[in-house]
């Protein structure tokens, strides 16, 4: 049997929509890629920053809540 004349083949596989999916998935992954390993790499840090801007902002709280 040939795979090119299966119906799976020519109405979904061979489709302009599944086509054009494929290649919007491509590029969008291209584009995002460098964002996913840069947060990867620097993930402790970016954990790290958040942490301590948590904690800054307990510390403006606790000294706003003694003030009044």
């Amino acid at each position: 049997m040939n795979f090119y004349h299966t119906w799976i083949y020519e109405y979904i596989l061979n489709a302009k929509w599944f086509i054009w999916m494929i290649v919007y998935v491509v590029l969008g992954l291209n584009i995002i890629a460098p964002v996913i390993i840069w947060g990867l790499m620097n993930g402790t840090a970016l954990i790290k920053w958040a942490k301590t801007i948590k904690q800054k902002a307990k510390k403006k709280m606790k000294q706003k809540n003694l003030e009044s």
